[in-house]
């Protein structure tokens, strides 16, 4: 078969399209998505002794990328915020979003207490997004060593912390 300049125009305006198609889409949270995660966020981890809450370190942007890069982690932070909604609805009748403070540690409260495990999910993903932040490591003075050079040099050991275990008589039998 010959290519011709028409072949070549019909294949190059199907290209993006084809494109797109295999690509999936980013998806971006809804507004509401976005402020009751937000919300939970500053719940669980709140700003106070001059640390920053979860979302003020930058951890619902890392949750919005997660979430949108991997789809088991989209959906069990959209099934904790949906828990969240249906005990907010069960208990005082209103999303979680229009309940005042108090109220919302209310529903967080249950939730840890009868639905365990996706309030503990839903608060790992909000540690996850808090302590993967290097200005977070640095408020707490974690320093990160990679393994491809040399870490921090380890103090030389005292061998008097030894003496007393060494006057103890043997707790096992020589083989």
């Amino acid at each position: 078969m010959k290519p011709t300049r028409r072949g070549f125009l019909r294949a190059g305006a199907a290209t993006p399209v084809l494109i797109t198609a295999i690509q999936p889409a980013a998806q971006v949270l809804a507004q509401n998505t976005q402020s009751t995660l937000k919300t939970v966020m500053d719940l669980i981890i709140p700003s106070s002794d001059g640390m920053p809450s979860a979302s003020e370190a930058g951890g619902l942007t890392y949750l919005e990328h997660l979430m949108q890069s991997d789809k088991d982690a989209a959906a069990e932070i959209t099934k904790g915020l949906d828990v969240a909604n249906a005990f907010s609805e069960r208990s005082f009748k209103k999303p979680f979003s229009e309940l005042g403070k108090n109220d919302q540690i209310a529903v967080l409260k249950d939730m840890e207490d009868n639905a365990s495990g996706v309030f503990d999910l839903l608060r790992a993903y909000v540690y996850e997004s808090y302590y993967e932040q290097p200005a977070i490591w640095k408020l707490i003075g974690y320093e990160l060593y990679p393994t491809d050079h040399m870490g921090p040099h380890l103090k030389p050991f005292d061998d008097s912390l030894l003496v007393n275990v060494r006057k103890m008589p043997k707790l096992y039998r020589e083989a």
